[in-house]
């Protein structure tokens, strides 16, 4: 509304002490001249005036307040419109949109996707043949010192090494890396050697399938047989090494040269003391203790554990495929969510702004009617003293109207 128009009805329903006396010196001036008449029976001309002063304004005003009105009611519809959209946009609008994001979300990495299906078959057959083969063997799977395997062999093979790097010194006394290098490699063929058997061993108590058991045996005998040639050989050599009184002055070829022309019968050459025994000893021990490792270690199954592990392997693969469309899935839904609640949040201050101006539109015809009244009653307080200095001052009586209702004869005119 206009201020200026409000300012100035607010002025006229709450007349200050001056205006009122500016009213009361004229009615004594009025009164000194015997104004109005005494035989008046109307309102005189300054009564009039202050009544039609307060009519003007108060059209004005009410002029201000219906067009007010009218505006709060345009306002109310428009508001009322926005609160219809957002609401249909939290409807359908959004709910449209999620449902068309999770397709394409679905179709990029979910379900729908090559990838998640390809992953997901994957591990469907991975677990249809674990659980094949465990329907067949009709037992868990049997293994051993899984973690402590890989490390145990490794500390084996490591352990042959200053055992038989001995052994080799007689031919390489001027190069002991390469002694050391030969040893490190005859150390880690034992213990594949001693993996190998003991896996054959563990394969030989399969009953759930038919297994080639003679080339079974066959390679565990010729494994076996080739490694006690290798330790006997390499305790020989190290008796030999022993027996030499000058090592540096011996190389293969006098080593061979003793061994076929020397005065020791042929027996005697090809046996090995002590020192050498014990060599052989600890080796062969070392040897048992990687078959047996081996034996505990493998199923007796030959795809069981295979089985098991891929199965694991592609459930995890599908796992961690399906923890990634879900975490995407979930953002998804978590914009959603805020995009819903920032449109809850307008929707609610739409209300808000719909009943406040319901309310104002609701108490603008109780404004009016209060306006109203304190127009009279400040209209009426002008005429009161006016007429009250203008009796004062006259010497006639006043004018018979002066006691008819004030209040009434200006709700007449207002």
């Amino acid at each position: 509304m206009d201020a200026n128009a409000v300012r100035a009805f607010q002025r006229m329903i709450n007349p200050d002490e001056s205006e009122l006396v500016r009213h009361a010196r004229t009615g004594e001036v009025h009164g000194t001249k015997e104004l109005p008449p005494t035989m008046s029976l109307g309102p005189s001309d300054h009564e009039k005036q202050i009544i039609y002063e307060g009519k003007n304004e108060w059209m004005k005003y009410t002029s201000l307040l219906e067009q007010h009105r009218v505006e709060l009611s345009d306002h109310i519809h428009l508001l009322q419109h926005q609160h219809e959209s957002e609401n249909h946009s939290v409807r359908s609008t959004l709910a449209e949109s999620f449902t068309r994001d999770l397709e394409l979300l679905d179709h990029e990495q979910g379900t729908f996707s090559a990838d998640y299906r390809h992953i997901e078959d994957a591990a469907m057959r991975a677990q249809e043949e674990k659980a094949n083969i465990a329907e067949v063997v009709g037992r868990p799977l049997q293994i051993e010192h899984v973690e402590m395997y890989l490390p145990a062999l490794v500390l084996l093979a490591v352990a042959e090494v200053p055992i038989n790097r001995l052994a080799f010194e007689l031919f390489f006394e001027s190069m002991p890396l390469v002694s050391l290098l030969i040893s490190a490699a005859i150390g880690g063929l034992l213990v594949f050697f001693a993996h190998t058997i003991g896996v054959m061993l563990k394969r030989l108590q399969c009953k759930e399938i038919e297994i080639n058991r003679d080339q079974i045996y066959l390679t565990i005998t010729l494994l076996t047989v080739l490694t006690l040639v290798l330790m006997y050989f390499l305790g020989l050599m190290r008796e030999k090494w022993v027996d030499v009184n000058d090592p540096a002055t011996l190389n293969l070829e006098a080593f061979i040269d003793s061994a076929t022309h020397s005065d020791k019968g042929i027996a005697e050459s090809i046996l090995i003391g002590a020192k050498g025994f014990t060599l052989l000893l600890l080796n062969m021990a070392i040897f048992t203790v990687g078959i047996m490792l081996a034996f505990h270690r493998h199923d007796s199954h030959p795809f069981y554990e295979r089985a098991v592990h891929l199965a694991a392997k592609a459930q995890q693969k599908f796992l961690i495929q399906k923890r990634k469309f879900d975490t995407c899935k979930a953002e998804l839904q978590k914009a959603h969510n805020k995009k819903i609640e920032e449109k809850r949040i307008e929707i609610k201050s739409l209300e808000e702004q719909i009943k406040s101006s319901i309310r104002e539109l609701e108490g603008l015809d109780s404004k009016i009617a209060t306006d109203r009244r304190n127009l009279i009653s400040a209209l009426a307080r002008k005429i009161m003293a006016f007429r009250h200095s203008n009796q004062k001052t006259r010497k006639t009586t006043a004018p018979e109207y002066f006691k008819t209702d004030l209040v009434k004869m200006i709700e007449e005119v207002i």
